[in-house]
């Protein structure tokens, strides 16, 4: 929650990059998640106004330990709902572009970057509610961003796991397969599609430690002009692939998007 004192200026693009000028202050949004000043916009839920208006006849709080409600545990279902109801991307750009407070202070330079944030905000909060393709998540956030917590977190990593798994690689000739996959995740996060598969290419020596790996080595061969070892290698494990709905997506939607052809 976030309180302004004194007159509102609305600030141009220039100012408004003034933190992320700043190396330091730079770090410390991006291991947030705030990346670019542009992805501000996802971190807004509710203005003073819908807040008065989802409290009106609400008492307040008057106590130091706040479990006054009950001890009954909530309904997640209506939890989700009424959350999403700020999530959802159209609808957080319709409270986003009608709120008062946006009117006096977001730069009108970065309008048109709202629907990607809002969408890559309700993808996320969707994949940790119900769970998502990851896959077809990790292409939406390669492809149509420039962003890297996304792309770690798809792959149930962050920042800090990563800079322990880099130490770790840098200090040890044997890592743990976890600090493995944040290596793979931090690749990808840097856009350097040709590290990602030189270590899942070590790891198919190896024998992959689960089958993710084998998809994610098939779809970014795909990604990096190489739909020939994406067919021969998804020819040579056929046998051992189980059918299954993603399965049958990750076919369709390379077989389209690339011209890949799954085996018979």
């Amino acid at each position: 929650m976030t309180g302004i004192k004194g007159p509102l200026h609305r600030p141009d693009e220039k100012s408004a990059r003034a933190l992320w000028n700043d190396a330091a202050a730079r770090a410390d949004l991006g291991r947030i998640g705030i990346e670019v000043p542009e992805q501000m916009s996802a971190l807004f839920l509710m203005d003073g106004d819908e807040i008065d208006r989802i409290t009106k006849g609400v008492e307040p709080l008057s106590d130091l330990y706040p479990k006054r409600l009950t001890d009954v545990h909530p309904n997640l279902e209506t939890a989700f709902h009424f959350g999403y109801d700020y999530l959802e991307r159209s609808a957080a750009r319709r409270h986003f572009l009608s709120s008062s407070l946006i009117d006096k202070v977001w730069p009108n330079e970065w309008n048109k970057s709202l629907e990607l944030f809002f969408l890559v905000r309700e993808t996320r909060f969707l994949s940790e509610i119900s769970g998502s393709n990851w896959l077809a998540e990790l292409d939406l956030y390669l492809r149509h961003t420039r962003l890297r917590t996304p792309v770690l977190a798809v792959q149930n990593s962050d920042e800090f796991r990563l800079t322990l798994a880099e130490k770790l690689a840098n200090n040890s000739r044997s890592l743990p397969v976890e600090a493995f996959h944040d290596l793979v995740a931090g690749a990808l996060a840097r856009r350097d599609l040709s590290g990602a598969i030189q270590l899942l290419e070590s790891e198919k020596d190896r024998g992959f430690s689960n089958i993710n790996d084998f998809f994610l080595l098939i779809y970014l061969y795909c990604l990096n002009d190489k739909v020939g070892k994406a067919e021969a290698l998804a020819a040579a494990k056929t046998e051992s692939i189980q059918k299954d709905w993603f399965v049958n997506w990750l076919w369709g939607d390379l077989q389209a998007e690339f011209g890949f052809r799954p085996p018979s």
